[in-house]
């Protein structure tokens, strides 16, 4: 197979855990399979979702005639792009950027609110490294079927993606940390590669930070079958530093394409659940959240989210379902409260 050095402008973050110090090498030939590193030449420039994050966590404009490196990927995010793989992939062929990690598919559908055109790349050829093809998902890592005792475990959850998460499980971990001397630990357990909020948490206070990148997966949309596994083992390797604590993000909503109901049906993961954090965007979707962890024996601890931005919302999950809610970007008293009710925390 022949191979060929290429200089390239930027490197997505979801190669992060790949070594590029002998440079660049790409072959003419392609897999057309999740996973699989492409070199691209970028052919357009946007405003909106026109950033890449690059494999240190920090963010560049994509400019046009840029050379990029990427991994085939898909996507179905309801506030941003959704995209495939197409079942056969040739030099030249024109794909598009479908996140700010680098993740390249066919893009056939996208939220105009956030996206005002995906930024289309050019296939220039798959990666080679000591000649033999790149795909991360080659380096998934032997995944644990059973998870070990762990710390208390905190999980954050939402009802869709853009309804407060990442926000308030930095809060959740900022909280803490001003209150404590806890070792805390976090990972985000499902969604599509990008360190963002990895590294918010991580700025946070978090100790330690993984994802399910860390373990192989570029995105858990077509992995359902492993997004127990990898959460687990994820755990395990968090619970191996002996934490106080472990928060986790369940990334997209627990209704979705990324393989959050698969975790909660799971009981192994569901019994060691220590408080559940639900972020809702309206009462319709508070209502359904509280109704399907019920149906699941799961109990919803502490509402936040647009839901919580005033008391039109928290007034009615207090006064009808009985839960505390707050908008963590502002107060964080309430929550406090049920840390040190549910004894997660102790606090005087």
């Amino acid at each position: 197979m022949k191979t060929q050095n290429i200089v390239i402008n930027k490197i997505g973050s979801v190669l992060k855990n790949e070594n590029f110090n002998q440079g660049v090498y790409f072959s003419k030939q392609i897999h057309a399979v999740e996973g699989q590193a492409v070199v691209v030449k970028v052919l357009d420039e946007q405003t909106k979702y026109g950033k890449l994050e690059l494999t240190n966590g920090s963010m560049s404009k994509i400019k046009k005639g840029e050379l990029i490196v990427g991994v085939l990927g898909e996507r179905k995010a309801l506030a941003g792009i959704v995209g495939i793989v197409p079942k056969d992939i040739k030099t030249n062929d024109v794909l598009n950027i479908l996140n700010i990690g680098g993740v390249i598919g066919k893009a056939i559908s996208w939220n105009k609110d956030f996206v005002d055109s995906p930024i289309s790349v050019k296939i220039l050829g798959e990666v080679n490294i000591n000649n033999k093809s790149l795909n991360i998902h080659d380096s998934i890592q032997k995944l644990d079927s059973v998870l070990i005792k762990t710390a208390s475990l905190i999980v954050v959850m939402g009802t869709a993606m853009n309804v407060g998460k990442t926000t308030a499980t930095v809060k959740l971990i900022q909280l803490i940390k001003s209150k404590t001397k806890l070792n805390l630990v976090a990972a985000k357990l499902s969604g599509i590669a990008a360190q963002k909020d990895i590294l918010a948490m991580k700025k946070a206070g978090a100790s330690q930070v993984l994802s399910f990148l860390d373990v192989g997966i570029s995105s858990t949309i077509n992995n359902h079958e492993i997004v127990v596994p990898a959460a687990k083992t994820i755990i395990n390797k968090l619970a191996k530093e002996k934490p106080d604590l472990i928060v986790v993000e369940l990334g997209d909503g627990i209704i979705g394409w990324y393989g959050v109901e698969k975790l909660l049906n799971d009981k192994e993961f569901s019994k060691a659940m220590s408080l559940n954090i639900m972020c809702a965007h309206d009462l319709v979707g508070a209502k359904g959240s509280y109704d399907m962890l019920k149906s699941l024996n799961l109990k919803i601890d502490f509402f936040t989210g647009p839901v919580s931005n005033n008391t039109a919302g928290t007034d009615y999950l207090e006064n009808n379902l009985k839960i505390p809610a707050q908008d963590l970007r502002y107060d964080t008293k309430k929550l406090l409260q049920v840390l040190k009710k549910k004894g997660v925390i102790k606090y005087d």
